[in-house]
């Protein structure tokens, strides 16, 4: 059977031979390579980037997570989570790839919403080891809902920050914990795009 276009190989040289034999293995190395580096000094899921490791390690995407606050200009700041699905994809890519220029992807879709505060407070719940609520801590916050998509950035002066969590397992104590990784504060001149004042002459 052939294919047109396409002339076979009927008899191959002792060198295409090799090439052929090395040309498969020489990629996965390339690939296994790559994930290597980039798991290890770029922090990049196992699950991610060939997949090379996904059963070896527990580092897929249950272990990372995303605190995302709106930050004011007085520094007082509230939680984030009522997003759409595209701007929940921008959180989860950038959590398998946790650089600052894929976080602040994500942090510019979710700036483009018109984030309004619920007139009431809601204080934090303080939880033991068991994750069984203790009590309410001295610190509120106001719950953000989404209220369509505003143009007008100008008003627009709050910040985003976002912190990368990850879960751990310490095989000495066989126990998992959680622990901030990395911390991105974007400003406003990094999330919204200024357009140029129209000069009168």
């Amino acid at each position: 059977m052939g294919f047109a276009g396409i002339s076979p190989l009927a008899h191959p040289s002792a060198f295409q031979r090799w090439v052929l034999m090395l040309c498969v293995p020489c990629v996965a190395l390339v690939v296994v390579g790559r994930q290597i580096y980039l798991s290890r000094f770029h922090d990049l899921s196992t699950w991610k980037g060939g997949g090379m490791g996904m059963f070896a390690a527990n580092d897929g995407p249950q272990s990372r997570y995303a605190h995302v606050y709106l930050v004011k200009p007085d520094g007082t700041r509230d939680p984030l989570n009522q997003f759409s699905e595209s701007e929940a994809d921008f959180v989860t890519r950038a959590l398998e790839y946790p650089l600052r220029s894929t976080f602040l992807r994500a942090a510019r879709a979710i700036a483009q919403e018109n984030w309004m505060p619920m007139q009431q407070r809601a204080p934090v719940t303080v939880f033991d080891s068991r994750s069984e609520p203790l009590r309410a801590a001295d610190e509120s916050f106001h719950l953000m809902v989404p209220y369509g998509r505003s143009s007008d950035t100008e008003k627009r002066n709050w910040s985003i920050e976002i912190q990368f969590w990850k879960l751990f397992y310490d095989p000495v104590k066989k126990r998992a914990h959680i622990r901030l990784d990395q911390t991105f504060v974007f400003k406003p001149d990094e999330l919204f795009e200024r357009k140029p004042e129209n000069s009168v002459p």
